[in-house]
């Protein structure tokens, strides 16, 4: 998947095949504002408001606070933007908000469109690094409240994707134990534990992420087969031969190499004989020429927010075999293009 300018009529297609088109007007301003509007009509409910019953601007400004002018406005562009319908002076929410934007949709990233206000403030030190190469902390900007946004919005990220994740990742038949690292919400633990009724999980997180995530695992409904350890995976005792499957999802893209390979060898010391490691991230290819938006997009993003940035599968899999690992298959998701489980065994006894 990739964002880019679409011609809509026959002369704006000439133009663009011709280079005569502003593509970096439309890369730029049009699309900030687009996805300002997209954020705050989040924020604000009026997909909401008008899921049950189209809305005129009045009637939608007083449900959800607004200034009725002002908001029809808003809700203009979001029609032109195809998130919004119009008929007879009303809104109502476009179908493919329906799908992906109110909060009871059993794939609705409500949610993670909030986390889009944290990780704006975050986009804006852009510059910065680029001049210095100083990133900042995820951890700096993310305190108190924004904790529970940003456990929230990750956790609608997850949803699309646990299932296919859970089925495709191959545990071992007697597996009971799995350690979760970094997984604060739960959803991958809580869907690995569903499909293996033998399964166990212990998801080890910081503790703002614990505090925040708390509510949400209890959620699952899955009591004490999934539950939280306050800690540090780059310091706390993962333990010897102790887990039939070491999850990490989206988190070494925070460190630089020598952090991960130290993690890989910690977690790989934590499997039982004929257990897996199994890495989530997006991946960024050896060369830019081969590279997809989204990959390039998340390399700069995680660059900018932790000084790293995404790895690339040659590298993750030699932290494997540096580990004593056999690398398998790569599994590249279905439900969350882009991303890719790169997995690993420790050999069974004889």
């Amino acid at each position: 998947m990739k964002i880019s300018a679409i011609a809509t009529r026959f002369i704006e297609r000439i133009m663009m095949l011709s280079g005569l088109g502003p593509t970096p007007m439309l890369d730029t301003f049009h699309a900030v504002v687009v996805a300002r509007a997209i954020m705050v009509g989040t924020k604000l409910g009026v997909f909401e408001a008008s899921a049950t019953r189209a809305l005129d601007a009045r009637e939608m400004a007083t449900r959800v606070g607004a200034e009725p002018v002002a908001l029809r406005k808003l809700l203009d562009l979001l029609v032109a933007t195809g998130y919004m319908r119009f008929r007879d002076g009303r809104y109502e929410p476009s179908r493919v908000t329906r799908r992906w934007l109110l909060g009871k949709s059993p794939r609705s990233l409500h949610d993670n469109m909030l986390l889009r206000f944290l990780e704006w403030r975050a986009v804006e030190s852009t510059e910065d690094f680029v001049r210095t190469g100083r990133s900042l902390d995820v951890h700096d900007f993310i305190d108190g409240p924004d904790w529970g946004v940003y456990q929230r919005g990750m956790r609608s990220l997850a949803r699309l994707s646990a299932q296919e994740v859970a089925r495709r990742v191959r545990v071992p038949n007697h597996a009971a134990l799995m350690l979760d690292i970094g997984g604060g919400h739960g959803v991958y633990s809580a869907a690995f534990c569903r499909r293996h009724p033998r399964l166990r999980a212990t998801i080890l997180d910081l503790a703002p992420a614990v505090e925040a995530a708390a509510p949400l695992l209890a959620e699952e409904g899955l009591g004490d087969r999934v539950v939280h350890r306050i800690g540090n995976a780059l310091t706390d005792e993962l333990g010897e031969r102790a887990y039939d499957l070491v999850f990490v999802s989206h988190l070494v893209h925070h460190f630089d190499a020598a952090t991960n390979e130290k993690l890989v060898r910690r977690a790989a010391r934590a499997l039982r004989p004929g257990g897996v490691l199994a890495v989530l991230d997006v991946l960024r290819p050896r060369s830019p020429v081969t590279s997809s938006q989204t990959g390039a997009i998340l390399d700069l993003y995680f660059a900018v927010t932790s000084n790293s940035g995404t790895w690339a599968r040659e590298e993750i899999e030699t932290w494997y075999e540096n580990a004593g690992l056999s690398t398998g298959k790569p599994l590249p998701l279905q439900t969350a293009p882009g991303v890719t489980v790169l997995t690993a065994s420790r050999a069974s006894e004889r």
